[in-house]
């Protein structure tokens, strides 16, 4: 805090900012800032990352030094008393070694006519049991070209072999990606398995006809927000055995109030109806698995984060 001087600071005044472990004798970062006399009054934000080790320390300094004038310092301590860390068992999902598994684990030729090659990659093969053998709900966490839609695509089969009635609702923020699902699943679920794919999106709304009848239902947040509000007139809606959810770390952007209302009500409507509605969210490999894994009701092992 200074009464900034024309004549002795001029228009600028150069700043350091440091961010030291006095307990390890540290320098985490270190920045320069220029602060400018017009915009000396307003507030100003930083942004900057530093590493926490184990055990961790009782606290940093922040420390905000001038680079032209003497004693001009001033520094702030962070404690970490009340710091709570991510529990670390939930960080990623191990890959484990296992030889890849023969698409004639789906025991039904008719499922495995969809699938031009012979046998499902690491992630698939691991993950291969939950989805395609349980009803527990599923995260999913892999790189992009993982195979994160066949994955999906195990747990549909599975509604179509236990539940032949049901429908399965995809969900995907962008329309360009409901687009490619429609293109994809058209092919190979409605042209070899006989189950009819409609597109519910702004751009597309189909009969109501046509979505009554149709095992696969591709839609946006905001269309299937609108349509499942009055569930009760719609009976197709409680007719849903299958929730995926794609593109899940998005619930942390704009849309993702929809995302919550969407699981929300659809676990209403399965309480009210007694049928169960299964959820799956794939995703990139995210930071908080666990917190998403729990707010979805994703059990301990169907919470995959490679």
């Amino acid at each position: 805090d200074f009464v900034w001087s024309e004549r002795l600071h001029g228009s600028v005044e150069p700043w350091w900012v440091w961010v030291e472990d006095n307990e390890n004798d540290k320098i985490y970062h270190t920045e320069y800032f220029l602060l400018h006399q017009k915009d000396a009054k307003q507030e100003h934000t930083l942004q900057f990352t530093v590493p926490i080790f184990e055990p961790v320390q009782s606290q940093y300094v922040i420390r905000l030094s001038s680079d032209r004038w003497l004693h001009a310092d001033y520094f702030h301590t962070l404690s970490f008393d009340e710091l709570v860390l991510p529990d670390k068992s939930f960080a990623h999902t191990q890959l484990l070694k296992l030889c890849p598994l023969a698409k004639s684990a789906l025991q039904n030729p008719e499922f495995e006519s969809i699938y031009s090659f012979t046998h499902f990659n690491a992630i698939q093969t691991q993950i291969f049991h939950t989805v395609y053998h349980s009803d527990d709900n599923v995260l999913l966490g892999a790189p992009t070209g993982s195979g994160k839609t066949n994955c999906c695509e195990l747990a549909i089969l599975r509604l179509f072999r236990t539940r032949p009635q049901a429908k399965v609702v995809y969900v995907a923020p962008m329309k360009a990606l409901v687009r490619e699902r429609i293109k994809d699943w058209k092919a190979r679920i409605e042209g070899k398995l006989g189950r009819r794919v409609v597109e519910l999106t702004g751009d597309s709304a189909p009969d109501m006809r046509a979505v009554k009848e149709a095992s696969v239902i591709v839609t946006t947040p905001e269309k299937w927000d609108g349509v499942s509000r009055n569930w009760q007139t719609r009976p197709f809606v409680t007719q849903v055995g299958l929730v995926i959810i794609d593109e899940i770390h998005l619930l942390g952007e704009d849309r993702g109030p929809v995302l919550e209302v969407i699981v929300s009500r659809m676990r209403y409507v399965s309480t009210q109806t007694t049928h169960k509605v299964r959820f799956m969210g794939m995703s990139t490999a995210i930071a908080n698995a666990k917190d998403v894994a729990d707010w979805l009701g994703v059990p301990l092992g169907g919470c995959f984060n490679f």
